[in-house]
């Protein structure tokens, strides 16, 4: 007898999705000035989850065999797309990263992970071999290097960043031969002053920032400095909720974005912020047990993919708030402010779901 589909789906990863959802909308709800603004930021960030949810929904139920399918025209359009923000793009705080439709603006870049995802997952799942040679490795690189050299142009060097680790997770999980491995560390060992000389002047006072903070307080390093105040204000317990000074004073930059974790902490403490990271563990967790039992190659690639991009970014924006990584730009999953961000992470969550949904189809 077949077994209903709610009874399929996987109802911890739902509700933890929910859960963050609410976290997000409480914090920019908290975190932002009084009036037609607050309004306004409330308004759009949940217009953008109820879409985001429609996403969720929407790739949940296209069986992810199907989507694979269309797996190298989507990465050829997000190319194409990562190709025309550099001619068209609207350039914001001195990077060119968006296309503007109408009141609209998008990130192309948040979808080139999910290209990536999806065009890897399929191209060692069609080799149907469980060791990657040379060859592959290479084929697989130029799929890699393709939108990390467009994106590097920007410039957006996080998120160009986050596309290597899903790269050597997918690949990995693929079956890479061991002696490759050594040999993409000492590329990555390499190829590291290259990428320093390509840096652009502000990249560069944010990671000379990172290591001492204090050398440009005002500049590079105030972010940094104002995010650490915030988080080590709130305690243990946190200030309460709306009580969060650095973010009611303004003191906090990006505080509804890539700081929103620093504004969150401040009012709820060690104890929020445990149990924040703690659902987004159990995601994690969920995910990789969802790879485990994936029921062919091509869902296990697929669901290692997303939860390689969720740990990244957590990581990250955790790791820049807390002044322990360089400031990045990346997004804290479902929690930060942003259409592209919320979109990006639900088709990302879909996945999941969908490969744990399709289990009980073999």
């Amino acid at each position: 007898m077949a077994r209903p589909f709610y009874d399929k789906l996987d109802w911890t990863i739902i509700t933890a999705t929910i859960l963050l959802a609410t976290i997000s909308l409480l914090t920019i709800y908290s975190a932002s000035s009084s009036g037609a603004a607050k309004q306004d930021l409330i308004t759009r960030q949940a217009g953008w989850f109820a879409l985001g949810f429609f996403l969720i929904a929407l790739v949940t139920s296209i069986d992810y065999r199907i989507i694979s399918a269309l797996a190298y025209p989507f990465y050829g359009l997000v190319i194409l797309a990562l190709s025309l923000v550099l001619v068209f793009g609207e350039k914001i705080s001195g990077a060119q990263r968006w296309i503007k439709l109408g009141n609209f603006s998008f990130q192309p870049s948040e979808l080139a992970k999910i290209a990536l995802i999806l065009v890897l997952a399929k191209y060692f799942a069609d080799k149907k071999k469980n060791t990657v040679y040379f060859t592959d490795l290479l084929l697989a690189a130029i799929l890699l290097g393709v939108p990390m050299a467009l994106i590097l142009k920007e410039p957006d060097l996080g998120m160009a960043a986050l596309l290597f680790p899903v790269f050597a997770a997918i690949v990995f999980v693929a079956g890479l031969d061991r002696k490759y491995i050594v040999a993409l560390l000492l590329i990555g060992v390499i190829s590291t002053p290259v990428m320093w000389m390509n840096l652009k002047e502000y990249q560069k006072d944010r990671l000379v920032a990172f290591i001492n903070p204090d050398s440009d307080p005002l500049g590079a390093g105030y972010h940094v400095n104002q995010s650490m105040i915030a988080i080590g204000s709130g305690g243990f317990w946190g200030k309460g909720f709306m009580n969060g000074t650095q973010s009611q004073l303004n003191f906090l930059p990006e505080q509804f974005t890539d700081f929103i974790f620093s504004v969150f902490s401040e009012e709820w403490g060690f104890i929020g912020s445990f149990v924040l990271l703690s659902v987004y563990l159990v995601v994690i967790l969920k995910g990789l047990t969802i790879a485990s039992k994936a029921k062919d190659k091509l869902g296990r690639l697929i669901a290692v993919g997303v939860v390689t991009v969720l740990v990244v970014h957590m990581f990250v924006n955790v790791g820049v708030t807390s002044g322990i990584m360089p400031v990045t730009g990346l997004t804290l999953p479902f929690v930060s402010y942003g259409g592209s961000s919320i979109f990006s992470t639900s088709i990302a969550l879909g996945l999941l779901l969908n490969v744990s949904y399709r289990r009980f189809d073999f």
